[in-house]
């Protein structure tokens, strides 16, 4: 069996497919990571007979796209056959003292959380919160909402509010 999700190794998704592949596949399937669900979904018919691992929370800027609306378009493409809960690694915003912008990184599925967290804030998504934390570094931004574990705050860094949330998460059979 081979699981596509979203990586790479440090994002949820990527750990999320590895509890059900433990639980369900001891540990046998193989996880393939994508730079984005986005490329997954526009792609699926590459991936006939695998499966994908997918949040609830799903949003897409590109697509246009919440969960809902890419389970009711995709029907014929994939069947959604079981749903999981795990813990989400705690999520961080981290605020960048010295910025002279207010430009905030996150993935779309979290850019709400981010803009209620910080106002005002010019939103920027990426298609992970590990990349959204690259940008941030390499755009010296103002604002970052990522995963605590992408983290080593600098001098001029601080932390803003931490997260501890849960996520719903898809298995869905590719037709």
């Amino acid at each position: 069996m081979r699981l596509h999700t979203l990586g790479p190794a440090a994002t949820d998704s990527y750990a999320a497919a590895q509890t059900y592949n433990a639980a369900h596949f001891a540990g046998q399937a193989t996880i393939i990571d994508h730079l984005s669900f986005e490329e997954i979904l526009t792609n699926l018919a590459a991936y006939a007979g695998d499966a994908l691992i997918i949040p609830a929370a799903f949003k897409s800027t590109s697509l246009d796209a919440s969960w809902g609306d890419v389970h009711y378009a995709l029907l014929a493409q994939m069947t959604l056959i079981d749903c999981f809960m795990t813990r989400l690694d705690p999520l961080v915003v981290v605020q960048r003292l010295d910025a002279d912008n207010r430009i905030g990184y996150t993935h779309a599925a979290t850019a709400q959380l981010l803009q209620r967290t910080v106002q005002p804030v010019v939103l920027q998504t990426a298609s992970s919160k590990y990349l959204a934390y690259q940008a941030y570094q390499q755009n010296q931004a103002a604002y970052v909402l990522t995963n605590e574990k992408n983290v080593t705050l600098q001098k001029n860094e601080r932390l803003i509010k931490r997260f501890t949330p849960s996520m719903v998460w898809c298995y869905y059979q590719i037709n």
